[in-house]
């Protein structure tokens, strides 16, 4: 095979997921689960970092993940806990390595560039990255926990964000001021974020962060190891990060500095990646704004494998009642309150039809699972509404209906949509993420939040069984020409391919060894990026 171009030599991809595969279950593990799979000529590396220590995997890795790093970002006394190849001696050593001066003339300046960066209006997301890339680097050295624990790096904290939450207050003309506990709070959760800048990242050709946000961040570190950034976003990361900040009732102080940390990762995410691979056209709206470049971007739509889905017909009583199938994880992003309001105006006109409702609220979100269900008793629906846990398979549940339904507010590519459309079912589905792009010309796209325009669509599809048949078949074709597993993986594929060759060229225009080799590497590769993003127009 040599001689035709190619070997045996695997590509070597490090996947960096956050709260997703292979220890939790959902539509991004699902999708990285069916990546790693379809690929077995990629020697894997999975980072995957979770909410706590006691996480255990809940997916069989293939034999192409030649390792898995679980990198808790909770539940830990000392960051130094993760570093489990020091034995004792080194670990005193380690906390004795960040004194006060080493902490005064190593560290305080990238931190204050970065703080700087949090509560400034405009951003410099060359300058935010190296910042990160330089406490990267500090920590390699100086031990994590005493740095940031040390009455230096909280003053440094205290006194800038007291002066930037000041400044941000009399441009927006809010009242509110930060008390003490909301600056603690905010360094509790700036402590636990930079948690990511102390992992080595593995000897690989890609960095490929499954999401935006944290994950991302490990990407940001790629080019001073010679690998080159891919960044996929199956939604939009500081959209979704925006729309949870306003469901809690933290401080105003302690949602600006969320949403500020947020907004300034994604947009040196998009600044650092050699390629972003949105899961659907939508997302490229806010990769545009927050300062990705055309060039940059290129759709890869999610899919599962059709072989999985057949279409199954008349096999129900003539006489049995309309079902209305809705299936995924019982979360607020799922809007499960708008779809059984919906119901409510359905039952008023045909009171005879169901909604099967498939999942199961994960850990932290049975709240939400409790009232739904109080919801839907207050409407009257207890006969209609049905929470029928897990389903036996994906295939099965839309088979059991006569079209499908999906009430998000936010979305990326749904394989929800996809796997209904696979069964031959059309979809009323709100107008978020690449929803409206799955099924245009064979689906039914409704506003999101707005019950009336829901039930409307599902009435127009249950009265018009030629209409739903119609959608139906033509769904169906769609997915099959443009929504499989093996278009996914072969574009993936392809992505990486590229990526490798370009992280080889890379290596071998990397400068001789100095000093502080990665920080060296990392600013010239910061000034050549900056300066082909000036000539291209502008970075952000």
């Amino acid at each position: 095979m040599e001689d035709q171009g190619f070997g045996t030599q695997s590509l070597s991809v490090c996947l960096v997921t956050e709260g997703t595969y292979p220890h939790y279950k959902g539509g991004v593990s699902t999708w990285c689960d069916m990546l790693v799979r379809g690929l077995p000529e990629v020697r894997f590396v999975l980072m995957s970092l979770v909410a706590d220590p006691s996480a255990s995997p809940v997916f069989e890795l293939p034999p192409n993940v030649v390792k898995l790093i679980t990198v808790p970002l909770w539940g830990t006394g000392e960051v130094l806990e993760l570093q489990r190849d020091l034995n004792v001696p080194a670990v005193i050593r380690r906390k004795r390595s960040a004194t006060q001066k080493v902490i005064d003339e190593k560290f305080v300046l990238p931190f204050r560039r970065f703080l700087g960066q949090l509560w400034s209006e405009s951003a410099e997301p060359a300058v935010v990255g190296q910042a990160m890339l330089e406490m990267a680097q500090y920590f390699k050295q100086y031990d994590y926990d005493t740095t940031l624990r040390s009455q230096r790096v909280w003053r440094c904290f205290l006194d800038d964000s007291s002066r930037g939450y000041a400044q941000l207050r009399g441009f927006m003309g809010v009242d509110e001021e930060a008390t003490l506990l909301d600056h603690t709070d905010a360094m509790r959760l700036l402590y636990r974020w930079l948690t990511v800048l102390t992992l080595p990242i593995p000897p690989v050709d890609i960095v490929h962060a499954a999401s935006g946000g944290l994950c991302s961040i490990l990407g940001l570190m790629a080019e001073q190891m010679g690998a080159t950034f891919l960044l996929t976003e199956h939604g939009v990361y500081l959209r979704e990060r925006l729309l949870a900040l306003t469901r809690v009732e933290d401080s105003f102080f302690s949602q600006v500095f969320q949403a500020r940390f947020a907004q300034r990762i994604t947009e040196a995410s998009y600044f650092y990646a050699d390629r972003i691979a949105p899961g659907s056209n939508y997302n490229h709206r806010w990769e545009l704004l927050g300062g990705a470049r055309p060039e940059q971007i290129g759709t890869i739509y999610n899919g599962p494998d059709p072989s999985e889905f057949t279409p199954a017909w008349n096999h129900r009583p003539a006489d049995a009642p309309a079902t209305v199938v809705w299936l995924g994880r019982i979360d607020p992003l799922k809007d499960l309150e708008t779809l059984i309001r919906a119901v409510a105006l359905v039952h008023q006109e045909m009171p005879k039809v169901r909604f099967v409702l498939y999942g199961k609220a994960p850990k932290g979100n049975e709240w939400y699972h409790d009232r739904c269900v109080k919801l839907r008793d207050e409407l009257g629906l207890k006969e209609t509404v049905i929470f029928a846990g897990f389903a036996v398979s994906a295939e099965a549940a839309y088979n059991e209906s006569d079209f499908a339904v999906l009430s998000s507010i936010s979305e990326g590519f749904p394989y929800s949509v996809v796997e209904a459309m696979l069964c031959g079912r059309t979809v009323v589905g709100t107008d978020v993420g690449g929803v409206s792009e799955a099924l245009d010309g064979c689906g039914l796209v409704v506003e999101p939040r707005n019950p009336a325009q829901m039930a409307e669509a599902c009435l127009r599809l249950l009265r018009d069984p030629v209409l739903r048949q119609e959608y139906g078949r033509k769904a169906r074709q769609k997915a099959l020409d443009q929504f499989s597993l093996q278009q996914c993986n072969s574009a993936y594929l392809a992505s990486y391919q590229s990526l490798a060759t370009e992280a080889l060229s890379r290596r071998r225009l990397a400068p001789a060894p100095v000093a502080e080799p990665a920080i060296a590497f990392g600013l010239q590769a910061m000034s050549a990026r900056w300066a082909g993003a000036s000539r291209k127009g502008g970075s952000s």
